[in-house]
Formats: C-alpha cells, structure tokens, sequence
C-alpha cells in the first residue's frame, strides 16, 4: 500500500505545456496510457463534457475554451511514493465526442501519441554517401534538437560504412520510418522516453534493454504480498525461435559466402532457452538479403535469430495500490509466485497504464528466451 497516495498531473498548451486550471482538471475521467518497445507511445484522456451554465448554452465548453485540442503538446505526470514519473510527452491527434444521454453523461475522447510525431510528418527523399547507420541516426536525430529531444544512440556491433563508388543508402520514408527500418536491421529498438524535465525526451536507439538493475518484483499468489490482480498467462511458443542460412555474394570480392546463425547473442534472461533446448526442431529460414557486404548480412541474420528467440511471454495486469511503483517498459523486472520454471527476470515488452479517480493499473506484457530462473531471489522493493 502506497500511504503517500496517488496523483496525476495534466499539462498541456499549444506549444508549452501548463498545469490545467481546476475547473478543467476536475472534469478529468479517464487516462489511458501504452508503451510498447516496439511502438510509439499513445494516450487517451477521456473528460466530462457536459454543458452547464450560460455560456454552454451553444457549445460544449471542453470544444471551445479548453488547452485540450488537436495538435496541443500534452505532458502527463504520474506520482506514487512521492516520486514523479512523466508517462508520455506527447501531441493530441484526434477529438471523439460522445454527446450525453439520459444514462450517461457526455464524454470528450482526446487521443495523441508521443513526440515521435515530429519526425513523422514529412516523407524525404534524402541521400546518405559514405556513412554508416550509427552517423545517419545521430545526423537525423540532431535534427530535432529544438523539439526538445536529445539521442541516446548505440552503435552496434558492425558499422560497415558503404563507399560512395559502391552503393549511396538513400531514405525514402520519414524520419522515424527511416530510424525504425535501421533498427530492425540490427535487431535494436527505436523509441522516445519522456525525461523528469517536462517537454524533453530522449529517443533510444539501441539493443532491448537486458542488464540493469530491475524493477520491484511483480507478486503473485503471495497472500498479502500479491501485487497482480488476476491470473497471469505464461505462453511458450517453440516455433517461435528461427535459424538463418543462406548464402551472400559479397561485392569487394566477388565470391558466395555462407551466412549462418546458431545461436541468440541477447543477455539471457532464462537457465533453459527454448533456441537451445530446441535446438535439432527449430525452423529454418533463407536469408535472401542481396547487395550487402558479408559483415553487413552476418549482422542482419543475427538480428533476425536475435528477434525470435523471446518466444516465451507472460502477460498479466497489476495492481498499482498495491505494487508501489509505476511500472515502465523497456527494462527488466522481477517475478515470483510462479514457480522455478516462471520466476525471475523478464523483459518488460509493452505497458497500458489506466488511471481511474480511485485507482490506477498497468496491463503488462513480458518476454525472454526460455524457462527456469538464473536468480535464487528477485528485488522486491
């Protein structure tokens, strides 16, 4: 139990978010949140819309005299234990308004997504000579500075820079288009996280984050200790995990090399991997790249492998009264109560958080490699 309470803070503005005044804030009835490592963050806020007074008299107020509107920066702040956490530094996309009944009042649905939006609204035609991905992600992300977003960016493993007499990397899709597609190709993630400093955010560009200190363990089946609501689905797909083999003509020398994978290079989360235990079963898939140095397609099979090894998921949803936290994706977190095959670390994949007045969950969704836990014990607080 969280003696200090719970409390979310509303901020938004045309171009510098602000507290809302109280008359606006009190009509506040539902904020939904989704973080995802694989997506960009969204946000619904669902407000009363009902039309009182005089001045309502032609319009609903929340359409005409509220800081909530399309394309109005918007910064949600989520406190428990005393600590501030911003949930999302974002922009409303869309307004939904369900007018009242005789059952049930009238209702404004305001839905946005995070400041990735920025670097998603122009498709360029942009040619990139002579650098490799890590130089062209710090050259694009540089670009937004102003906004308010700074890059934390990790080069990966192979940087195969093309010489301009070879092949010249081109970008024809948005920004953020461009920056997801060179993720994918080394099995990182793209995604922006809003910082303690309302209106700045950083946008990572890295492999899934597997080392660190974990969240506060998720309890179940622990009497008072219990901190998820509910049963929590544990699913092990051994098809998931995919070897590749194929061959590459690697244009500096002119021959056909073989590209093959054996195993994930991920920190492991899990004693038993199912790639592992599976091994003589699993599929096998052709790598057809083409037009890529040999470093450049060992690295893309391996990022391939390194993507469908988590084929074990957990998903369940938390009570935030009783878990003390706020629960983040894009980490590690702890879990006991499951037993050997299911304790442990995982990673922590995708978070809806839902604040009601009264109460706050989070629905969550983990993944790792395998079963059986490499830790004797996980942090509880």
């Amino acid at each position: 139990m969280n003696p200090l309470g719970t409390y979310l803070s509303v901020l938004a503005g045309p171009t510098i978010p602000l507290p809302l005044p109280p008359v606006l804030n009190g009509r506040v009835r539902t904020v939904t949140v989704t973080e995802s490592d694989e997506d960009v963050t969204a946000f619904t806020i669902t407000l009363d819309a009902g039309r009182t007074g005089p001045l309502a008299a032609l319009d609903t107020p929340m359409l005409t005299a509220s800081t909530l509107r399309p394309n109005a920066r918007v910064v949600l702040v989520l406190t428990m234990a005393g600590i501030p956490q911003v949930l999302v530094d974002g922009i409303i996309t869309e307004s939904e308004l369900v007018p009242g009944t005789s059952d049930q009042g009238a209702e404004l649905r305001l839905t946005g997504r995070d400041v990735s939006l920025l670097l998603d609204r122009e498709e360029k035609s942009v040619s990139h000579p002579g650098t490799d991905d890590y130089t062209r992600v710090l050259k694009i992300v540089a670009g937004y500075a102003a906004n308010g977003i700074v890059p934390s960016v990790v080069p990966p493993p192979t940087l195969d820079p093309s010489l301009p007499i070879e092949r010249i990397p081109s970008q024809q899709a948005t920004d953020w288009e461009y920056l997801g597609d060179l993720a994918y190709f080394h099995g990182y993630v793209c995604y922006l996280t809003p910082t303690p400093v309302p209106g700045t955010s950083t946008l990572y560009w890295g492999p899934p984050v597997r080392v660190g200190v974990p969240q506060p363990a998720l309890s179940i089946d622990l009497g008072p200790a219990t901190n998820v609501q509910g049963a929590v689905t544990y699913r092990n797909d051994v098809l998931g995990p995919e070897r590749l083999d194929g061959q590459v003509v690697d244009p500096r020398l002119g021959k056909a090399l073989p590209v093959r994978t054996v195993a994930s290079l991920r920190p492991p989360l899990a004693v038993r991997p199912v790639w592992a235990e599976h091994a003589k079963d699993l599929r096998t898939r052709q790598f057809r790249d083409s037009g890529v140095s040999t470093m450049t397609a060992y690295a893309r099979a391996q990022a391939a492998m390194d993507r469908s090894a988590d084929c074990v998921t957990a998903a369940g949803t938390l009570d935030g009264s009783s878990y003390g936290r706020v629960l983040r994706p894009r980490g590690l977190v702890g879990m006991r109560g499951a037993g050997w095959s299911y304790d442990g670390l995982w990673y922590v994949k995708r978070v809806v958080h839902t604040i009601n007045r009264g109460s706050y969950t989070a629905a969550f969704g983990l993944t790792r490699e395998g079963v059986g836990s490499t830790l004797p014990i996980v942090p509880v607080f």
